[in-house]
C-alpha cells in the first residue's frame, strides 16, 4: 500500500494498456492503413515494444494487419462502435452542455433534429426568466425560418434541401424568407460562418442563433440554439454568443464521436 500523500505509479499492466490505446488511436487517425515504421515514429515506442503491443491488439481483434504489414482497425472496434451508437441518448448527452450554455447566456437553449422536413425539438434547457420563447420539447417549427432549421438544412444534399423548401413556404413574421432561392443564399452564408441566425423570422419578438451538432461520420444530425426575446437579445448579442455556442455544440459533437473541425 502506498504512503499517504504519495501517488502510486501505474502498474506495468496499466502502462501497457495506455500505450496500446495510444497505438489504436494512431491507427484510427491515420489516413489509410498504417505501417509499423509509421507507428513507431509517431508513438515514440521502441520497435520491440510496438511489435509486442500490436501483436496483442491484433490477436484481440482490436487491430488487424494485412499481408503487407499495414495495420487497420479490427472487427472488435466495429462492435464497440455499434454498441456505442445503439445506446446513445442525444438529449442525455447534451443536458449538462445545454445547462452550461444557459448559464453563459442567461437564455433558453434548444436541441433540435430534422424530422419529416420539420424541426423537432428533442430537449430544452430553459432560461430563468419568466418571459421566454414558446417552443417546448416535442414541438415543431418549419426549418426555413428557424436557426436550428437553417443549420440542419445547410449541410444536407441538394435534393433534400429542395424537398424541405417546396413552395409555398410559410410566412411566420414580416422577416421570414419565403423565396426558396433566398433561403438557399442564407444557407450558403450559414455554411461559411458556421452558425445560423433567426432574426425574428419564426416567432414575433424572438431572436435565435444555432450551431451544428455532428455525429461520428461528420454528418450534421442536430442543431443547438440559444433563443431569447428581442429586448434582451440584440443582433450583436447573437454574434457575441456565437463562439460559445459553437464551442458547446462542438463538445456535444465530440461526445457523438466526431473528431474533425467544426465548420
Amino acid at each position: 500500500m502506498s504512503k499517504v500523500g504519495v501517488v502510486a505509479s501505474p502498474a506495468p499492466s496499466a502502462k501497457a494498456l495506455v500505450k496500446g490505446l495510444a497505438l489504436v488511436d494512431l491507427v484510427a487517425d491515420h489516413s489509410g492503413p498504417a505501417r509499423l515504421a509509421d507507428l513507431v515514429a509517431a508513438s515514440g515506442l521502441t520497435r520491440p515494444t510496438a511489435v509486442r503491443l500490436l501483436d496483442v491488439l491484433c490477436r484481440a481483434g482490436v487491430l488487424r494487419v494485412d499481408g503487407e504489414g499495414r495495420y487497420g482497425l479490427g472487427p472488435r472496434v466495429a462492435g464497440w462502435g455499434h454498441s456505442f451508437l445503439r445506446d446513445l441518448d442525444l438529449p442525455a448527452a447534451a443536458e449538462d452542455l445545454m445547462a452550461e450554455l444557459v448559464e453563459i447566456s442567461g437564455e433558453t437553449c434548444y436541441l433540435g433534429v430534422l424530422d419529416q422536413n420539420t424541426v423537432l425539438y428533442v430537449h430544452a434547457a430553459h432560461s430563468p426568466h419568466a418571459v421566454r420563447p414558446a417552443a417546448t420539447t416535442g414541438s415543431r417549427n418549419p426549418p426555413h425560418c428557424t436557426a436550428i432549421g437553417k443549420v440542419l438544412l445547410s449541410w444536407l444534399p441538394e435534393h433534400r434541401v429542395d424537398a424541405a423548401l417546396t413552395p409555398p413556404l410559410a410566412r411566420r413574421t414580416a422577416n421570414t424568407l419565403v423565396e426558396p432561392d433566398a433561403v438557399r443564399a442564407e444557407l450558403r452564408a450559414v455554411r461559411k460562418r458556421g452558425y445560423a441566425l433567426d432574426d425574428v423570422e419564426n416567432e414575433e419578438g424572438v431572436r435565435c442563433a444555432a450551431a451544428p451538432v455532428r455525429d461520428h461520420t461528420g454528418a450534421v444530425v442536430a442543431g443547438m440554439s440559444v433563443s431569447a426575446p428581442t429586448y434582451r437579445f440584440s443582433p450583436d448579442d447573437l454574434r457575441r454568443l456565437a463562439p460559445d455556442l459553437r464551442r458547446v455544440a462542438g463538445a456535444l459533437s465530440a461526445r457523438l464521436g466526431y473528431q474533425g473541425e467544426m465548420s
